[in-house]
Protein backbone atom coordinates (compact mmCIF):
# COMPACT_ATOMS: atom_id res chain seq x y z
CA UNK A 1 0.00 0.00 0.00
CA UNK A 2 2.83 2.39 0.86
CA UNK A 3 4.51 1.60 -2.45
CA UNK A 4 1.31 2.33 -4.36
CA UNK A 5 0.81 5.63 -2.57
CA UNK A 6 4.41 6.58 -3.26
CA UNK A 7 3.96 5.92 -6.97
CA UNK A 8 0.78 8.01 -7.01
CA UNK A 9 2.66 10.90 -5.44
CA UNK A 10 5.56 10.55 -7.86
CA UNK A 11 3.39 10.47 -10.97
CA UNK A 12 1.15 13.19 -9.61
CA UNK A 13 4.14 15.44 -9.03
CA UNK A 14 5.22 14.87 -12.62
CA UNK A 15 1.85 15.76 -14.15
CA UNK A 16 2.74 19.41 -14.49
CA UNK A 17 5.85 18.54 -16.46
CA UNK A 18 4.26 15.80 -18.58
CA UNK A 19 2.51 18.13 -20.98
CA UNK A 20 1.04 17.11 -24.29
CA UNK A 21 4.02 18.58 -26.13
CA UNK A 22 7.05 17.67 -23.99
CA UNK A 23 8.26 15.24 -21.37
CA UNK A 24 11.20 17.26 -20.10
CA UNK A 25 11.65 16.26 -16.46
CA UNK A 26 15.35 15.56 -16.31
CA UNK A 27 15.27 11.99 -17.58
CA UNK A 28 17.93 11.25 -20.15
CA UNK A 29 15.71 9.19 -22.41
CA UNK A 30 18.10 6.25 -22.42
CA UNK A 31 16.51 2.88 -23.15
CA UNK A 32 18.67 1.22 -20.49
CA UNK A 33 16.45 -1.16 -18.54
CA UNK A 34 13.60 -0.96 -21.04
CA UNK A 35 12.88 -4.22 -22.78
CA UNK A 36 11.92 -4.78 -26.40
CA UNK A 37 8.22 -5.14 -25.64
CA UNK A 38 8.00 -1.62 -24.22
CA UNK A 39 9.93 -0.26 -27.19
CA UNK A 40 7.50 -2.00 -29.52
CA UNK A 41 4.55 -0.42 -27.72
CA UNK A 42 6.18 3.00 -28.04
CA UNK A 43 6.90 2.43 -31.72
CA UNK A 44 3.37 1.29 -32.51
CA UNK A 45 1.71 4.21 -30.74
CA UNK A 46 4.35 6.67 -31.97
CA UNK A 47 5.41 8.13 -28.65
CA UNK A 48 8.80 9.53 -27.56
CA UNK A 49 11.20 7.15 -25.89
CA UNK A 50 11.45 9.35 -22.78
CA UNK A 51 7.71 9.01 -22.27
CA UNK A 52 8.01 5.22 -22.40
CA UNK A 53 10.67 5.42 -19.67
CA UNK A 54 8.34 7.36 -17.40
CA UNK A 55 5.22 5.29 -17.91
CA UNK A 56 7.09 2.01 -17.58
CA UNK A 57 8.45 3.08 -14.20
CA UNK A 58 4.89 3.57 -12.99
CA UNK A 59 2.99 0.46 -14.04
CA UNK A 60 3.72 -3.17 -15.03
CA UNK A 61 5.14 -3.63 -18.51
CA UNK A 62 2.26 -5.89 -19.53
CA UNK A 63 -0.13 -2.96 -18.96
CA UNK A 64 1.79 -0.44 -21.08
CA UNK A 65 -0.26 -1.22 -24.17
CA UNK A 66 -3.51 -0.75 -22.24
CA UNK A 67 -2.49 2.78 -21.26
CA UNK A 68 -1.76 3.77 -24.84
CA UNK A 69 -4.73 1.91 -26.28
CA UNK A 70 -7.05 3.89 -23.99
CA UNK A 71 -5.18 7.13 -24.67
CA UNK A 72 -5.71 6.60 -28.38
CA UNK A 73 -9.41 5.77 -28.05
CA UNK A 74 -10.28 8.50 -25.54
CA UNK A 75 -7.89 11.29 -26.66
CA UNK A 76 -6.72 11.61 -23.06
CA UNK A 77 -3.07 11.72 -22.04
CA UNK A 78 -1.22 8.54 -20.98
CA UNK A 79 -0.27 10.34 -17.77
CA UNK A 80 -3.94 10.94 -16.89
CA UNK A 81 -4.78 7.27 -17.49
CA UNK A 82 -1.73 6.07 -15.55
CA UNK A 83 -2.76 8.20 -12.57
CA UNK A 84 -6.21 6.61 -12.57
CA UNK A 85 -4.64 3.18 -12.59
CA UNK A 86 -2.28 4.02 -9.73
CA UNK A 87 -5.30 5.01 -7.65
CA UNK A 88 -6.36 1.36 -7.80
CA UNK A 89 -9.18 1.77 -10.31
CA UNK A 90 -9.86 -1.25 -12.50
CA UNK A 91 -9.32 -1.08 -16.26
CA UNK A 92 -13.06 -1.68 -16.75
CA UNK A 93 -13.98 1.32 -14.61
CA UNK A 94 -11.25 3.48 -16.15
CA UNK A 95 -12.75 2.75 -19.55
CA UNK A 96 -16.13 3.98 -18.35
CA UNK A 97 -14.61 7.12 -16.82
CA UNK A 98 -13.07 7.86 -20.20
CA UNK A 99 -16.49 7.69 -21.83
CA UNK A 100 -15.80 4.34 -23.50
CA UNK A 101 -17.94 1.19 -23.53
CA UNK A 102 -15.83 -1.72 -22.24
CA UNK A 103 -18.40 -4.23 -23.51
CA UNK A 104 -17.40 -3.48 -27.10
CA UNK A 105 -14.01 -1.82 -26.69
CA UNK A 106 -11.96 -4.91 -25.96
CA UNK A 107 -13.51 -7.42 -28.35
CA UNK A 108 -11.04 -9.74 -30.07
CA UNK A 109 -12.66 -12.16 -32.51
CA UNK A 110 -10.83 -15.40 -33.09
CA UNK A 111 -11.58 -17.94 -35.81
CA UNK A 112 -9.99 -20.74 -33.82
CA UNK A 113 -10.37 -20.02 -30.12
CA UNK A 114 -13.84 -19.60 -28.66
CA UNK A 115 -13.15 -19.69 -24.93
CA UNK A 116 -13.07 -16.67 -22.59
CA UNK A 117 -12.13 -13.89 -22.88
CA UNK A 118 -12.32 -14.04 -26.68
CA UNK A 119 -15.46 -13.39 -28.69
CA UNK A 120 -18.02 -10.60 -28.79
CA UNK A 121 -20.57 -12.29 -26.51
CA UNK A 122 -18.24 -12.76 -23.55
CA UNK A 123 -17.70 -9.03 -22.95
CA UNK A 124 -21.43 -8.37 -23.11
CA UNK A 125 -22.26 -10.98 -20.50
CA UNK A 126 -19.34 -10.57 -18.12
CA UNK A 127 -17.46 -7.74 -16.51
CA UNK A 128 -13.92 -8.31 -17.74
CA UNK A 129 -11.23 -8.70 -15.11
CA UNK A 130 -8.03 -6.65 -15.32
CA UNK A 131 -6.04 -9.68 -16.47
CA UNK A 132 -8.55 -10.36 -19.25
CA UNK A 133 -8.40 -6.77 -20.50
CA UNK A 134 -4.60 -6.85 -20.48
CA UNK A 135 -4.73 -10.11 -22.44
CA UNK A 136 -7.14 -8.81 -25.07
CA UNK A 137 -5.32 -5.52 -25.62
CA UNK A 138 -1.92 -7.19 -25.89
CA UNK A 139 -3.17 -9.85 -28.30
CA UNK A 140 -4.65 -7.12 -30.49
CA UNK A 141 -1.48 -5.02 -30.25
CA UNK A 142 0.91 -7.86 -31.11
CA UNK A 143 -1.29 -8.91 -34.02
CA UNK A 144 -1.49 -5.41 -35.48
CA UNK A 145 2.12 -4.41 -34.84
CA UNK A 146 3.69 -7.52 -36.30
CA UNK A 147 1.11 -8.13 -39.03
CA UNK A 148 0.07 -11.59 -37.84
CA UNK A 149 -3.33 -13.09 -37.07
CA UNK A 150 -4.81 -12.88 -33.59
CA UNK A 151 -5.10 -16.67 -33.68
CA UNK A 152 -1.34 -16.98 -34.05
CA UNK A 153 -0.77 -14.72 -31.05
CA UNK A 154 -3.34 -16.64 -29.00
CA UNK A 155 -1.66 -19.92 -29.97
CA UNK A 156 1.61 -18.72 -28.46
CA UNK A 157 -0.17 -17.41 -25.38
CA UNK A 158 -1.92 -20.73 -24.81
CA UNK A 159 1.43 -22.41 -25.23
CA UNK A 160 2.60 -20.53 -22.14
CA UNK A 161 4.60 -17.72 -23.76
CA UNK A 162 4.63 -14.22 -22.29
CA UNK A 163 3.99 -11.07 -24.29
CA UNK A 164 7.66 -10.11 -24.28
CA UNK A 165 8.73 -13.49 -25.62
CA UNK A 166 6.10 -13.39 -28.35
CA UNK A 167 7.17 -9.89 -29.34
CA UNK A 168 10.80 -11.02 -29.53
CA UNK A 169 9.82 -14.08 -31.57
CA UNK A 170 8.05 -12.02 -34.22
CA UNK A 171 10.82 -9.43 -34.30
CA UNK A 172 13.49 -12.09 -34.82
CA UNK A 173 11.50 -13.61 -37.67
CA UNK A 174 11.53 -10.39 -39.66
CA UNK A 175 13.71 -10.21 -42.71
CA UNK A 176 16.94 -8.35 -41.74
CA UNK A 177 16.35 -5.63 -44.31
CA UNK A 178 12.78 -5.11 -43.13
CA UNK A 179 13.94 -5.00 -39.51
CA UNK A 180 16.61 -2.42 -40.34
CA UNK A 181 14.10 -0.16 -42.09
CA UNK A 182 11.73 -0.60 -39.16
CA UNK A 183 14.37 0.42 -36.61
CA UNK A 184 15.52 3.40 -38.69
CA UNK A 185 11.95 4.64 -38.98
CA UNK A 186 11.44 4.22 -35.22
CA UNK A 187 14.71 5.91 -34.26
CA UNK A 188 14.12 8.80 -36.65
CA UNK A 189 10.69 9.38 -35.20
CA UNK A 190 11.97 9.37 -31.62
CA UNK A 191 14.86 11.66 -32.45
CA UNK A 192 12.41 14.17 -33.85
CA UNK A 193 10.28 13.97 -30.71
CA UNK A 194 7.23 12.84 -32.69
CA UNK A 195 4.06 12.17 -30.74
CA UNK A 196 1.16 10.34 -32.15
CA UNK A 197 -0.66 7.91 -29.84
CA UNK A 198 -1.74 5.90 -32.85
CA UNK A 199 -2.09 8.77 -35.33
CA UNK A 200 -4.32 10.71 -32.95
CA UNK A 201 -2.16 13.74 -32.25
CA UNK A 202 -4.40 15.68 -29.92
CA UNK A 203 -5.36 14.63 -26.43
CA UNK A 204 -6.53 16.19 -23.22
CA UNK A 205 -5.36 15.77 -19.69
Amino acid sequence: MKKLLSMVLIVGSLSGSLSASEFDIGISGSDRGINGFSLSVGDYYRVPQREIVIIERSIPRDEMSVVYFLAQKSHRSPNYITNLRLRGISWWDISIRLGLDPRTLYVVNSNRYAGPPYGRAYGYRHRLRDAEIVELVNVRFLSAYHGVSVDDVIRHRRGGEGYMNIDNRYRENRHPREQRRHEERRDGRWNQGDRGHGNDRGHRE
